[in-house]
């Protein structure tokens, strides 16, 4: 059960990254490369924070697919995104810099990871603000992929301490929000 369950999710998660990668090449979705940089800074924080913290093996794949397919956005927006860089990247680097130091000083990594999802929610603030407004900005199936992979890494996770699992439940609230909002149509003005 546990090898079907790991399938699901390498299916799903990476299943959500190509349909990123489609809008990307298909001109429907533009990043910021600036944004992306950090966002891939924070996957590979993230992921040591999965790892080192001992998080389920579940856990550990889906951050895997969410560092590669981090990458994968961040090569592709050096070709068709933008260039602009705000406040909320100066934010997302000052946490990232912030869980180093907690880590090489304390040596909890858990709080790193705490710490990474934490600036990755307030990097995701411009698209949470613009998918309330506007559902149909961002793509459900993106977010809907994941949001899946995230659910399935915890039930294959059952029975896991929530130490170990606190990267998919994250992702479960996260995506599963971005889902709900994705599907709901522009408001009329």
């Amino acid at each position: 059960m546990d090898t079907i369950l790991y399938i699901l999710i390498a299916l799903f998660g990476s299943a959500s990254y190509l349909a990123g990668s489609c809008q990307i090449v298909r001109g429907k979705y533009r990043p910021s490369v600036f944004s992306r940089v950090v966002w891939l800074l924070l996957a590979v924080n993230t992921f040591a924070g999965v790892v080192v913290s001992k998080s389920s093996e579940a856990s550990i794949l889906l951050a895997i697919i969410f560092l590669v397919g981090n990458a994968i956005i961040c090569v592709l927006s050096f070709w068709r995104g933008t260039y602009e860089f705000g406040k909320l990247e100066y934010i997302c680097l000052a946490l990232l810099l912030f869980s180093a130091v907690v880590w090489t000083v304390f040596d909890v990594p858990l709080i790193n990871l705490g710490i990474g999802l934490l600036a990755h929610f307030i990097g995701a603030l411009p698209t949470y603000r613009r998918v309330w407004k506007d559902g149909s900005s961002e793509s459900t199936a993106f977010w809907s992929l994941f949001f899946i992979a995230s659910i399935l890494t915890i039930i294959a996770s059952a029975g896991d301490p929530v130490k170990e699992i606190v990267f998919p439940i994250y992702f479960t609230l996260f995506d599963g929000s971005m889902t709900v909002l994705s599907l709901r149509r522009k408001r009329v003005q």
